[in-house]
């Protein structure tokens, strides 16, 4: 069987203690029984013989019973004993390991704000400032509510994308980054154009931009990608760079256009770079579990006061929806005021694939201005889970490196 920290395994059971009481006792009826016996059939045995038999023989019995008992509990005991430390141990490690967390580095993000300033664009999201508007998609189909990046109605897909490129990427500190420190980047893009279109789009920006940095391409979506990093990867020196991208979804009603750029290093090697904040383990959450695995999310960091400053909800399915709302004051989110729940899916529309990695982008931003922690609940596109992580402040951070 597989435990996590949300099921450990039991304490081993343990046996019960020898009750000493009913041991005297019983040798207190084998001596009775033994004198009766020894009178009726002993009538012709010396007095000698007589008490070396009568008190003997259950001394000796009980003896044997009673040490064959002693040392069967003292087995069980030690049994017990060795398990409950390897549970012990293995509590410690696996706790050690889900209390990991990653540095977010830079995090940029575009969306259909018409702000300039990103910190603006993150106090309008903060803020749940509505962007959906009717307008005409980029297929061309009239009165759909959505919110779009801005650009020319003349501009092509590659040109609006490789803009949006150059955008993110334009404020990554590639010049601080040491020699041969590899990056690794992940697309996680929602969109109707060929996904090889998109990478060709990059590789032009990249190569236009005269980025030397050694790259490796990796996979994955969603926080899963944040997960399995923490554990395989949390001794690399690599850097991490999440590419989140919406640009004209297949159904574009009730969608948000966004680009988002995560430079993400590992706490144990990056030294180079000054972290912005910092994004803790997530914990996927399947239908009806929520409520765990909020509770989860917080485990893995500790919380001043256990309070957080925002909820943030992104990339929801209308169920999800729902059992967000029946868990919204559930640990760690039982102090955040409604006006401070922030939905990105109502103000702006569903970002698709960029959705979590727009959440964090913005809590990031909102976390460095107020110095406060922020809590993220996001869906994903390719399960039916509910991801739950923490970002906080590094001025605040009070957990150890592990």
């Amino acid at each position: 069987m597989s435990y996590t920290i949300k099921h450990s395994p039991e304490h081993y059971p343990r046996p019960k203690p020898l009750k000493f009481s009913r041991w005297l006792i019983a040798l207190a009826v084998m001596f009775s029984i033994s004198i009766i016996l020894m009178r009726i059939f002993g009538s012709y045995v010396e007095n000698l013989y007589f008490w070396i038999f009568a008190l003997g023989i259950p001394i000796t019995l009980w003896s044997i019973l009673f040490v064959s008992c002693l040392l069967l509990w003292a087995l069980q005991d030690s049994k017990a004993n060795a398990f409950d430390k390897q549970r012990e141990q293995w509590i410690l490690r696996e706790t050690r390991k889900a209390r990991r967390a990653m540095q977010v580095l830079n995090a940029t993000f575009i969306t259909g704000h018409s702000s300039v300033a990103q910190k603006d664009r993150a106090i309008a999201m903060q803020n749940n400032d509505s962007i959906i508007v009717s307008q005409v998609d980029r297929k061309g189909n009239e009165s759909t509510r959505m919110s779009q990046i801005s650009s020319s109605p003349h501009d092509s897909p590659k040109f609006v994308i490789t803009t949006i490129f150059s955008r993110l990427i334009a404020d990554i500190p590639f010049a601080q980054i040491p020699d041969r420190v590899p990056l690794v980047v992940v697309f996680d893009i929602t969109t109707s154009l060929p996904p090889e279109s998109i990478r060709l789009y990059w590789d032009e920006v990249w190569k236009n931009n005269n980025i030397t940095i050694p790259v490796e391409y990796g996979e994955g979506s969603g926080l899963s990608v944040i997960d399995r990093w923490l554990n395989t990867c949390i001794k690399d020196k690599a850097m991490l760079l999440i590419v989140g991208l919406q640009f004209n979804p297949p159904n574009s009603d009730k969608t948000a256009e966004a680009g988002v750029a995560l430079l993400l290093g590992n706490r144990l090697t990056q030294k180079a770079l000054e972290p912005l904040a910092l994004l803790h383990r997530p914990d996927a959450a399947p239908s009806g579990e929520l409520s765990e695995g909020m509770n989860m999310a917080a485990y893995n960091v500790p919380l001043k006061e256990n309070i957080v400053k925002n909820l943030w909800l992104a990339g929801l399915t209308g169920e999800q929806r729902a059992e967000v709302i029946a868990c919204q004051k559930a640990h760690p989110a039982q102090s955040v005021e409604d006006e401070a729940v922030i939905s990105l899916d109502t103000s702006m529309g569903h970002a698709g694939a960029a959705a979590p990695w727009l959440a964090i982008a913005a809590a990031t931003e909102i976390a460095r201005q107020t110095q406060s922690p922020q809590m993220i609940i996001c869906g994903d596109t390719t399960q039916n889970v509910l991801w739950s992580t923490l970002i906080t402040p590094i001025a605040s951070r009070q957990e150890m490196d592990l």
